[in-house]
């Protein structure tokens, strides 16, 4: 069966954020690891969620729908960096670790930007047909 379907690039790097923090969520301290570091895994997990059903679009509706999520991402990355500043506040991440941290959730945010702007534009173009978002 061949499968169509593909992660966009955004998805690609909330994974490499995913695998950066879990090498070091193993070795956080305990009462850090299970209260803030599971917000961080549990945000993360729902990012890439995120990500994945806004890719999936069809329809207007599905259009209007991605576009909704694509805000709600932003809010998460914002959540994520507070997180993260908690961390590296508390000595728990390197300051390294960080700044790498919170140079890819600025990219990916502005991926995010870009692409609800994308879903915007298709929504509010005139020349879809029978109320369809112009495929591009």
């Amino acid at each position: 069966m061949a499968n169509n379907f593909s992660h966009p690039k955004i998805f690609y790097d909330f994974l490499v954020i995913y695998k950066k923090y879990y090498s070091i969520h193993k070795n956080l301290p305990k009462i850090f690891r299970v209260t803030m570091g599971e917000y961080i895994m549990e945000e993360l997990s729902k990012c890439m969620k995120i990500v994945v059903m806004a890719n999936l679009k069809k329809s207007k509706e599905d259009y209007i729908k991605s576009a909704k999520l694509l805000k709600n991402l932003r809010v998460r990355i914002e959540i994520l960096k507070s997180y993260f500043l908690i961390a590296w506040d508390m000595k728990f991440i390197s300051h390294q670790f960080f700044a790498d941290i919170d140079d890819r959730l600025e990219e990916i945010s502005k991926e995010a930007s870009s692409w609800h702007n994308w879903f915007e534009r298709v929504l509010l173009d005139p020349k879809g047909s029978n109320g369809q978002p112009k495929t591009v």
